[in-house]
């Protein structure tokens, strides 16, 4: 089977990691993949010079993309085309390109745009991204395809430093919730608790966020790391791992700390509840609550025997369920289900 795997957004995010993923698992099952993308994406990163073709799109109704897209239909004859991220959906769908019957959907958020309507079908990453294609297109075939990813382990922290490390990764997007964080921090050096607080990765909020640590004077134990070159360095560094997301419907970066055997406290939204089991495998704060958040994190380094038994068995299951190995298999039989 012969499929294209588009990615079309520039910016560094997890839409853009899990089409790496899928270029390179579904090359490992013996599919016959070629990927588009923007010239200077993330998936320029991951395949080879003869695996990847690039298309610049200077907006969602570009026609020389279409046409450039067109070309690559007809020369590589795909299947399926596999779609991440709206972008890359919409260029599917414009005329002459010859792809909108074949379009495959991820649907890595619950952005139900019209384009779906005539879509062969759609990969959704949770139960709540799920239902909420079914619910706004009826018609559309639904395939639960929840993300995976290289996951390494740590062993799992007996005790925490005197003074220890608190974690979070991800764009620098208001969705992302870091003020939340960054709230919450103040509240627990107000209550006497000792604390680094380290945060990876980069975006538009960046500069708001470094003066609202300034603000809470938190300067000199909050630290904006840029984007991590390997995250597991990184989480071997912290001892408990925040998400703070108003809106996450899944979060790589959850199943990669569980993995790597940190404590998880992440806000009550979609994507961690289903991941954490609704608070089995990490801690669930009221989402947005900065108070919440510091109690959370509170009670963790309180009791961290407790939270340490649960770190190691949260690492299995990651690894069980959202490994690399597991993905592509699962992936394989997603795609083989649409045949």
């Amino acid at each position: 089977m012969r499929l294209l795997n588009i990615m079309m957004t520039p910016v560094k995010g997890g839409d853009g990691l899990m089409a790496m993923h899928y270029h390179e698992a579904l090359s490992a099952e013996g599919f016959d993949v070629l990927s588009i993308g923007e010239p200077t994406g993330m998936l320029t990163e991951a395949t080879s010079s003869h695996g990847f073709k690039p298309i610049h799109m200077q907006s969602l109704y570009d026609p020389l993309a279409a046409l450039k897209l067109a070309g690559l239909n007809r020369e590589f004859r795909p299947d399926f085309v596999i779609a991440h991220g709206n972008r890359a959906g919409r260029l599917c769908m414009l005329p002459f390109t010859g792809t909108q019957k074949k379009l495959v959907q991820v649907l890595h958020t619950p952005s139900y745009k019209p384009h779906l309507k005539q879509a062969n079908a759609a990969l959704c990453i949770s139960e709540h991204v799920r239902e909420g294609a079914r619910k706004a297109f009826p018609d559309l075939k639904v395939v639960d395809m929840a993300n995976f990813s290289h996951l390494r382990t740590l062993p799992v922290k007996n005790t925490t430093a005197a003074c220890p490390t608190i974690g979070a990764m991800g764009r620098l997007h208001a969705i992302k919730g870091f003020d939340v964080l960054i709230r919450a921090a103040a509240q627990l050096r107000a209550a006497g608790q000792r604390f680094r607080l380290k945060i990876a990765g980069d975006g538009p909020e960046r500069q708001n966020l470094e003066a609202l640590a300034a603000d809470l004077r938190l300067g000199d134990c909050v630290e904006f790391c840029g984007w991590a070159a390997d995250p597991i360095q990184f989480l071997s560094d912290v001892d408990l791992f925040v998400v703070p997301s108003r809106y996450e419907s899944f979060g790589l970066v959850v199943i990669e700390a569980m993995a790597a055997g940190v404590p998880v406290v992440a806000s009550d939204t979609e994507g961690p509840r289903q991941v954490l089991k609704a608070g089995q495998f990490g801690a669930l704060f009221k989402n947005e609550d900065a108070s919440a958040l510091a109690a959370a994190v509170g009670s963790i380094f309180s009791d961290w025997s407790s939270w340490r038994n649960q770190a190691r068995a949260a690492q299995t299951y990651a690894m069980d369920a959202f490994g690399f190995d597991s993905g592509r298999r699962r992936l394989r039989t997603a795609i083989e289900s649409l045949a």
